[in-house]
């Protein structure tokens, strides 16, 4: 029974890896630029690849990962709660398209399926997630992120993985989120960080682990995905471990 359940394993393993190599690969930035409505089915075996800059591990985003090329960045929506158990942050994936939707809010594209509503895509199901995403853990390793100032940042960055030097926080002796008056929650909150010349809109989750730890002080450096919220750019932290008190 054993030999027989790791030849079904491999099996299952083959016939992945023979469908990705029929697939066309594509850059990330060739996908999103076919996202030119809210909604958008693949009509193509397309597969991206790429390093998974953002994840759920400490709660900086939900249900999702960040997959990233040198071109740009995408968010593949699953339906999970522990997505990084399936999906490692740093991992090397490659993401087969077939099959799913792409989906667009201003600059900010995701993949996922088509929903009933037919206005957004919905998340993948945990038990399919891997009819689509192949995770190579044997490359895992720290993915550098590219160094740049606020002023450089563009709308062409979105989702892009980024490391900015030099920073002060605005804001002192708070929290990065603000409680909720009403129910004693943390809710998702934007903080700014100056270097000196422009200021940095950083937005933090409210369930994230560090949602009630006080802003730092002094000069730091912060790492993360450049996101769109409430209307405009700002930076989602997403390796904390690359904070710098100075």
């Amino acid at each position: 029974m054993i030999v027989l359940f790791v030849s079904v394993v491999l099996l299952w393993a083959c016939d992945g890896e023979r469908e990705m190599e029929r697939s066309t690969e594509v850059s990330i930035a060739y996908l999103r630029s076919m996202a030119t409505a809210t909604v958008v089915d693949i009509g193509h075996d397309y597969v991206i690849r790429g390093n998974v800059v953002a994840n759920d591990i400490f709660g900086e985003v939900t249900k999702s990962f960040v997959v990233a090329d040198d071109t740009g960045g995408v968010v593949v929506e699953v339906d999970s709660r522990y997505v990084y158990t399936l999906v490692p942050l740093f991992s090397t994936v490659a993401v087969r398209c077939s099959g799913l939707s792409l989906g667009r809010i201003g600059n900010r594209v995701s993949l996922g399926v088509r929903s009933e509503e037919d206005s957004y895509v919905a998340r993948i199901p945990e038990a399919e997630i891997y009819n689509h995403v192949s995770v190579d853990s044997t490359s895992m390793h720290h993915v550098e992120p590219r160094r740049c100032l606020i002023a450089d940042i563009t709308e062409e960055d979105m989702l892009r993985y980024v490391r900015i030097d030099s920073l002060c926080a605005v804001e002192r002796g708070v929290a990065w989120t603000e409680v909720d008056t009403l129910t004693g929650d943390r809710i998702t909150t934007v903080r700014h960080f100056s270097d000196g010349h422009d200021t940095l809109r950083v937005v933090t989750a409210g369930d994230c682990n560090y949602a009630s730890y006080t802003l730092p002080e002094g000069v730091v450096t912060l790492a993360g995905i450049v996101d769109w919220y409430d209307g405009a750019l700002a930076l989602r932290v997403t390796n904390r471990a690359i904070v710098v008190y100075k």
